[in-house]
């Protein structure tokens, strides 16, 4: 809990540049027996739910969130400049 603050500051900033609804991943003790994988946004992320095992993940302005039906939810960014400007 010693850096704490830090995750409070980045995501005071990132809620200060992104919309409320930007997908945030936590995803805790990947690899393991008690892995957990959860979907949120910016705007509902609590800090105390991370700590040293969680990878936090924010996600792009394009990334959406896919329901999969009875298999759970993805989350996914996708690749490519489509819609991009041009130079």
């Amino acid at each position: 809990q010693k850096r704490r603050h830090q995750l409070v500051e980045a995501m005071s900033i990132l809620r200060a540049h992104r919309p409320g609804d930007t997908p945030v991943i936590l995803a805790r003790n990947l690899g393991r027996a008690d892995e957990r994988v959860r979907f949120t946004t910016i705007a509902a992320c609590d800090p105390d739910e991370v700590d040293m095992l969680t990878l936090v993940m924010v996600g792009a302005s394009s990334t959406r969130r896919i329901s999969q039906g009875h298999s759970g939810e993805w989350v996914f960014t996708p690749r490519g400049y489509e819609g991009k400007n041009k130079r």
